[in-house]
């Protein structure tokens, strides 16, 4: 049993500015006529992307039948960090959260590395994926159902990794809440749910490998800094933002050679999608390098 690969096709009658147009050039006796119709085709142009375009094989998964709830979770969340929290805390000593934090960064590494290591041996090692182009394999196998499992579980993950900020709010370390961390965060929920329903698997794996990789060595850093301080070299904090930075370079060429790889079936529009993302986050975490260990090392110097 296979899965029809969804395709992007021209759906040129739910353009919205034709609904626009049509209205304008409909008399005003029929204006209950046009709303009715633009419902109908806004209606029809959901169904289209949320259930005709998407991999059948996640729709039952836990936040992945329709965009709602994730984007529910990323409004309350981009609110609670901003404005509730901060509002909440006004008043109130920060909280005391080292035994919840230990037990998060523990779940973190081992879910991060048990990712790195399903990539790793059940894809790359094996031969079954490639690391040039690969495309999603719509097949209902064992292996298949373990990788579009995976995804998802990853995605789940970018979930969970929104408790960092809430746990900044709480402990009041509102320095650490930048733009630069609020939108890595929210772009990967919103880049998690959109892999997993639409392409959960084939050339985009890389990602999920790469972050994950990155995150069981970041992680594990938070960890041994609550746990053993005495432990943490001021350095390590360097070497792991230019792991980050190096994941995003890997990403941003990994993603870019499919759009010129023309025998390559992964999805282009996935690329058009993801390079925008990873290259503006590049710029970013390349700047606060730059900004913290670069520019204060030569004013340090300086003084």
């Amino acid at each position: 049993m296979t899965n029809k690969a969804p395709t992007l096709t021209c759906y040129s009658s739910l353009i919205v500015p034709e609904f626009l147009t049509q209205a304008a050039r409909s008399p005003s006796r029929d204006d209950s006529g046009n709303m009715g119709t633009l419902i109908r085709n806004i209606t029809t142009f959901y169904r289209y992307v949320n259930e005709d375009l998407a991999d059948t094989r996640t729709n039952s998964f836990l936040l992945v039948s329709n965009p709602i709830p994730i984007l529910l979770i990323m409004y309350v969340y981009h609110r609670f960090v901003r404005s509730w929290g901060p509002a909440f805390m006004a008043k109130r000593e920060p909280y005391n959260l080292k035994t919840l934090i230990i037990i998060y960064n523990i779940v973190q590494i081992g879910l991060s590395a048990y990712l790195t290591l399903q990539c790793l041996t059940r894809l790359y090692l094996s031969g079954y994926y490639s690391l040039w182009c690969q495309k999603i394999i719509y097949e209902d196998t064992p292996l298949e159902r373990i990788v579009v499992s995976r995804v998802w579980l990853y995605y789940m993950i970018k979930v969970i990794d929104l408790m960092d900020t809430v746990f900044f709010v709480l402990r009041k370390k509102y320095n650490q809440v930048s733009f630069l961390h609020v939108y890595h965060h929210l772009g990967m929920c919103l880049l998690g749910f959109i892999g997993t329903k639409y392409v959960p698997g084939g050339h985009g794996i890389m990602l999920g490998f790469v972050n994950s990789m990155v995150h069981a060595v970041m992680y594990s850093y938070y960890l041994i800094s609550i746990v053993r301080p005495q432990w943490v070299r001021q350095w390590w904090k360097k070497y792991i933002t230019q792991l980050q930075i190096l994941q995003f370079v890997i990403l941003i060429l990994h993603f870019g050679h499919v759009l010129f790889e023309p025998s390559c079936e992964y999805p282009k529009w996935v690329s058009f999608l993801f390079l925008p993302h990873n290259i503006f986050i590049l710029f970013l975490f390349s700047d606060f390098y730059i900004k913290e260990y670069i520019l204060k090392k030569n004013k340090n110097k300086a003084k």
